[in-house]
């Protein structure tokens, strides 16, 4: 029997409940993994690069491994929350909260590597776009710039779309504290702070569910973007095993199939320990390993292409690059990725393998470390064996790159463990809204006349309450077609027919979306054009007015300005400024009612109560 409004408020907020011994057990070991790491990078910092066993020929190695391995844990984030959301996916909706929360962390902590590899982390200052004394800009036709734009925009915006996402379950966990611990207390503070005095009313939701959309779409292009431009990191340069075409949807299908593992890692200890067991079921893992099944078919057809092109290219210098990586002392590392990455995945099309909790595990285990050998096959090999057979090397990580590449580990698991105790881990509106669905006829009529709803204070109104969203709408659709036309609602979960029954104009969130996605493409374009002004440096042959090269920064522009912009839109028409929640409003809107505030005359109090008793009102409340 599939769970009531009431129950998925209740399992989601349950896992929020002071946690046991186990979890500060886990919490202190992880933090003294990351402070064991931080030791490292101090003693690093001290003595230079040297204690590292970066050293010619090979200068990249397991610190951008760890960087390009931690973007890509990131991708299927965005992959579940945003392209699957258009997609109309709806077994993404359990799923999609911790993997946007693996998103935001898995990005933090590959952010920390491009600092840790500089060795001189005070110098990280020659990368940001401002104009210094020396009128040293950086170079918006390098990639490594590209690569800041990139990872810095896709932060910023799966972190807005994560929070945004999470509005309506933090006020429901607002309330939830007020009404069981009082409302000084310090927990009712932090989510009501967070709530942004959500409501859940009709005007919200309208705005919130343009603005989500908008944000869906914005994001989608990100994950595509933001690997493409990584690999570019290396198929720009013109070392063996590295220029190649095929890198940016190798590294995409890569990046996706290693972050739906990690999913996997992720979520099957934690629906057990957090007693989700009811809103996440096999049937989402079971998605999942589908998922993986197509992503491990890429992957494997990028491994063939890949050596045939070597093969078929007639280049003697790539292909005995490729060999070398194949046949050669290194070989353990390609055949290793070949088993874990495609072979050892294609064993979810048997559905005994994809259906039981102990395979799914290991197998997404053994699919993450495939991934992180590949990426550093790929960074390592091409400079250890490429033009000069004397410049040929080896390379081996020392203690403190292992220390540190441990502590990363520790600083990703360390923030997703304390979102899990402190966050909902499970979207709880997107979840009602199932329930909500079968409850609502299938072809509503719209009312006769267009809703307003902003409700005067001085005239009377009458709060009907409601336990099922079908009765809300055939009480909305009743008043309104007996002429009573200024009037709002409140829901857990956002009803999208009731746009269509009260005829309300489309949301303005749209224009500010729009105008801040064309002012983010122009002023891209301007920073990108402004700075080769300024330089006028002739870099690999291109002038310095590059406009292709300067796409990339037009783009990242165009999709941080435009999700900024959304954003403050949202803030402004769904009044998410405040603390407080809206006249009238009840706590239980955000758990399992629903209401319906009618404006009327003092003389049509009780003409109102009789259009509204057909659609069976649990309560009615008239508000003078």
């Amino acid at each position: 029997m599939p769970p009531s409004y009431g129950q998925i408020n209740d399992d989601v907020l349950n896992a929020m409940e002071k946690p046991g011994y186990a979890f500060y057990l886990a919490v202190v070991s992880l933090a003294g993994l990351v402070g064991l790491a931080a030791l490292c990078l101090m003693y690093q910092v001290q003595a230079g690069m040297g204690v590292t066993g970066l050293n010619r020929p090979v200068g990249w190695a397991v610190y951008i491994t760890n960087f390009v391995f931690w973007v890509g844990i990131a991708h299927s984030g965005t992959l579940i929350s945003a392209i699957l959301y258009l997609m109309r996916a709806k077994w993404r909706d359990a799923v999609s909260r911790s993997a946007e929360a693996m998103t935001i962390f898995a990005v933090m902590t590959a952010g920390l590597f491009p600092l840790i590899h500089l060795g001189r982390l005070w110098a990280v200052y020659y990368i940001i776009p401002y104009p210094s004394q020396r009128q040293i800009w950086p170079n918006f036709v390098s990639p490594l710039v590209w690569d800041v734009l990139a990872v810095s925009t896709y932060f910023t915006v799966s972190l807005i779309f994560w929070y945004i996402g999470m509005i309506p379950d933090l006020a429901a966990a607002r309330d939830r504290y007020r009404s069981e611990l009082g409302p000084e207390h310090v927990k009712s503070r932090i989510y009501r702070a967070l709530s942004l005095g959500w409501s859940g009313s009709g005007t919200q939701w309208h705005h919130y569910g343009r603005s989500y959309l908008f944000f869906a779409a914005l994001a989608t292009p990100l994950v595509v973007s933001v690997h493409s431009v990584v690999s570019w990191d290396f198929a720009m340069s013109l070392l063996p095993g590295w220029h190649s075409a095929i890198f940016p949807p190798y590294f995409v299908a890569g990046a996706i199939h290693s972050g739906l593992a990690m999913v996997l890692t992720l979520l099957i200890p934690m629906r057990k320990l957090l007693h989700l067991e009811r809103l996440i079921e096999m049937h989402h893992f079971e998605m999942l390993a589908k998922t993986i099944i197509l992503t491990a078919t890429i992957v494997g057809y990028a491994y063939g292409v890949e050596a045939f092109i070597a093969w078929y290219s007639g280049d003697l210098v790539e292909w005995q690059n490729h060999k070398w990586r194949m046949f050669g002392p290194v070989a353990w590392m390609y055949w290793l990725c070949v088993v874990c990455n495609v072979l050892i995945p294609w064993l979810f099309v048997f559905r005994r393998m994809r259906t039981h909790y102990l395979s799914l595990f290991v197998i997404s285990l053994l699919v993450n470390l495939g991934m992180w050998f590949e990426r550093l096959m790929l960074i390592y090999t091409a400079q250890a064996h490429d033009f000069l057979p004397h410049n040929f090397g080896r390379y081996l990580p020392t203690w403190v790159e292992l220390g540190i590449t441990a502590g990363s580990f520790g600083f990703f698991f360390l923030f997703f463990i304390l979102f899990t105790r402190g966050l909902p881990t499970v979207p709880l509106s997107e979840l009602k809204e199932h329930i909500a669905q079968k409850e609502i006829p299938p072809t509503p009529k719209p009312c006769q006349h267009r809703v307003g709803q902003r409700l005067p204070q001085h005239r009377p109104s009458v709060l009907a309450v409601f336990s099922n969203a079908g009765n809300l709408l055939d009480a909305a659709k009743s008043c309104c077609d007996s002429g009573f036309e200024v009037m709002e609602t409140f829901s857990p979960v956002k009803l999208e027919p009731l746009t269509e029954i009260l005829k309300l104009k489309k949301s303005p969130v749209r224009f500010f979306t729009l105008v801040g996605a064309l002012c983010g493409l122009a002023g891209g374009f301007w920073l990108a054009g402004g700075t080769a002004l300024v330089n006028s440096l002739t870099v690999g042959g291109k002038p310095p007015l590059s406009w292709i090269p300067f796409c990339v920064v037009g783009f990242e522009g165009t999709i941080l300005l435009g999700s900024l912009a959304n954003l403050l839109g949202l803030a402004l028409f769904a009044r998410l400024f405040r603390l407080e929640t809206r006249p009238c409003y009840d706590p239980r809107f955000s758990r399992d009612k629903f209401g319906l505030l009618v404006s009327c005359g003092p003389d049509q109090i009780e003409l109102l109560k009789e259009r509204l008793s057909p659609a069976r009102p649990e309560e009615l409340h008239v508000h003078q």
